[in-house]
């Protein structure tokens, strides 16, 4: 554990021209709901004392490397001169107010590769396999009964976006004239209302976002900063929205701010500081809302930019640029109940991200794909039980039972002490002579799969049997037909 010092099968709906779905998205999301996999609801036990946020928000602002805005660093250009940073004072309260990743790198440089870590845990995760059954901490929320919506400018894969049970993105990727298109995707059982109410929320003020932007010239800084406070906002009045309307759901809401990106592209390291600066007033309005929703509030960045030179336009994906550490090194800051306020210093990677989330909202699961892992920032853990049948499930620690009762689904404990064994034991209610007992040291991204003898022993067979392999090999061909379909559709 690093020091901790503290300082302080879519259901398009078209009702007018502003939600808009070609065919080609369409033909998309029905292959992505045709590999889909519905999610059923876990049982969740309190064991110690938790204090759960009703849910996040996730503020990824686009192309936003700590190097600019983090009091420990100074950033860069490539010929050796310092750059300017930003002053964002209410950031920098925020920060102060957050545990704080001091040191944090992504693996990979570009917004999908980003998003794609951010989602999945997996430092080479791509688009295809965020939309992979399983992969993300989008799917293990689901599992909880949280819905997921995003509000992304950019970082837009379909991968990511067929996560969400709602996700409104810009499809042209354009400050000047966004073409903001709307997804409702069927995931969960008891979505479909909800669903369909925020996507009229969206629909709402993806209406109204041309007219803001026309307020400005085009390639103005104030055009720039309107289109990332116009996400901001709706994301705001999504959550007030959601608390007003549904305040028992708990859900996640991802917000890419795409504007700072597009500014180090195309308006030199001036223009990239002054949109940093452009969203300051409105990153903490949003962190205000979440803190009076009982929301974690996480604001990270899916990579950095570098600079030629003091006075030039920047970059982050060709390799003189994705080799520097501001192209690397993204902020994160973490407030949420349970979680102290601090700096937390030592290396860590743009994949723990994922399970920290996990973490942070006691969803215990275990990523499919996830080489990060969950930084420790509470004193106590969370561990999922996958239960084979119906039964009595007891939970023990050095011989005292904290917990006893029948179960018919699989359970999560909460607040379990980090780094103890603790013993299972299962009475199968279909034989009682078939016990189960197993032993674990609680962690972070422990999770535990009780198998009775039988069972263990039908496994065994179903892997040496032949059509058990050509079985899974077929499965295997026609998910990636099915992502290769994906891929050509993008194409064309």
């Amino acid at each position: 554990m690093a020091p901790i010092k503290n300082i302080k099968t879519i259901t398009p709906e078209r009702k007018t021209d502003t939600l808009r779905l070609s065919s080609k998205c369409c033909s998309l999301l029905l292959i992505l709901c045709f590999f889909a996999v519905q999610a059923g609801a876990n049982t969740v036990a309190e064991i110690g004392s938790v204090n759960t946020p009703h849910g996040a928000v996730i503020l990824i602002v686009d192309g936003l490397s700590s190097c600019y805005v983090y009091p420990e660093y100074t950033p860069y250009a490539i010929d050796g001169s310092a750059l300017e940073k930003a002053e964002v004072p209410k950031m920098q309260e925020i920060f102060s107010n957050s545990s704080r990743i001091l040191d944090i790198k992504a693996p990979q440089t570009f917004t999908e590769g980003g998003h794609s870590v951010i989602a999945t845990g997996y430092s080479g995760a791509d688009s295809g396999l965020t939309a992979a059954s399983g992969t993300t901490f989008f799917d293990i929320a689901h599992d909880y009964d949280y819905l997921t919506f995003a509000i992304m400018e950019k970082g837009d894969s379909y991968g990511f976006c067929s996560k969400q049970n709602v996700v409104t993105h810009d499809i042209e990727n354009s400050i000047n004239e966004p073409e903001m298109v709307i997804q409702t995707n069927m995931l969960t059982e008891n979505s479909k209302g909800i669903s369909f109410e925020i996507t009229e929320l969206m629909q709402s003020h993806s209406s109204m976002l041309q007219e803001k932007l026309d307020q400005y010239p085009e390639g103005s800084i104030e055009r720039y900063n309107e289109y990332n406070i116009w996400t901001i906002e709706t994301g705001i009045d999504l959550v007030e929205y959601m608390e007003k309307e549904y305040p028992e759901q708990n859900y996640i809401l991802t917000i890419n701010a795409g504007a700072v990106d597009s500014a180090g592209h195309y308006k030199k390291n001036s223009g990239y500081v002054a949109c940093i600066e452009g969203i300051d007033n409105a990153s903490y309005s949003l962190y205000e809302t979440c803190l009076d929703n009982n929301l974690a509030f996480i604001l990270t960045g899916d990579h950095g930019m570098a600079f030629p030179t003091d006075d030039s336009k920047g970059g982050h994906q060709a390799e003189k640029y994705s080799v520097r550490i501001e192209s690397q090194r993204v902020p994160l800051a973490i407030v949420a109940n349970d979680i102290e306020n601090a700096v937390v210093e030592g290396e860590f990677k743009q994949e723990d991200i994922a399970p920290t989330i996990l973490e942070v909202l006691n969803i215990p699961g275990k990523l499919r794909l996830a080489d990060g892992e969950a930084i420790a920032l509470k004193d106590y853990t969370n561990v999922a039980v996958d239960i084979p049948e119906e039964g009595e499930l007891t939970l023990s620690r050095d011989d005292e039972i904290i917990f006893s009762d029948k179960v018919g689904e699989n359970i999560a404990f909460q607040g379990l002490e980090p780094g103890i064994e603790y013993m299972l034991s299962f009475i199968p209610s279909s034989n009682p002579e078939n016990t189960v007992q197993q032993l674990f040291s609680a962690g972070p991204d422990v999770s535990v799969k009780l198998l009775t003898s039988e069972q263990h022993s039908k496994s065994d067979k179903l892997y040496q049997n032949p059509r058990y392999i050509e079985g899974g090999i077929l499965t295997g061909v026609v998910n990636l037909i099915g992502l290769l379909l994906i891929r050509k559709v993008l194409k064309e």
